[in-house]
């Protein structure tokens, strides 16, 4: 399978266990930030302002990506609401182009690739690592290193 060669599979099909692994033996950092895990996302906390980041997959749309979840035990609850007065200047740090966004998803990022084929799966990886990151030093201007 190529890589534009983005047949109609389905999620179901996607070796998630396989993948995640690979992240982690390639992030071995990100087991330290770690929130929550599952078959289809990575969560890192940032613990300062009550947040999660979401790295997931998404095979059978086609695209990596990242946003602000939800994850109460790790006190991310209205993250909407708190994030909404500063979404402009966050947006304004990260630059993203208008396709590299997803409507609905609040302030995100995504990656149109082709998730199963096993060989993008380590550029998959450090991508979500390395907007990941971004997302965070995005928030820490603007919210300031004391999450206020």
């Amino acid at each position: 399978m190529s890589e534009f060669d983005f047949g109609a599979r389905r999620g179901s099909e996607f070796r998630h266990r396989g993948f995640w692994a690979l992240f982690a033996e390639r992030h071995p950092e990100e087991r330290a930030r770690l929130a929550r895990r599952g078959p289809w996302f990575w969560q890192r906390g940032l613990p300062d302002f009550a947040l999660v980041l979401s790295m997931y997959v998404a095979p059978a749309q086609n695209h990596a990506g990242v946003f602000f979840g939800r994850n109460e035990k790790f006190g991310a609850t209205d993250v909407w609401a708190r994030l909404r007065p500063f979404q402009p200047a966050i947006e304004g740090r990260l630059k993203l182009r208008p396709e590299q966004s997803c409507q609905g998803l609040g302030i995100n990022s995504l990656w149109r690739v082709n998730c199963f084929a096993e060989d993008n799966w380590p550029a998959m990886a450090d991508w979500l690592v390395t907007e990941c990151s971004r997302f965070e030093r995005a928030v820490t201007e603007v919210l300031g290193s004391d999450g206020s």
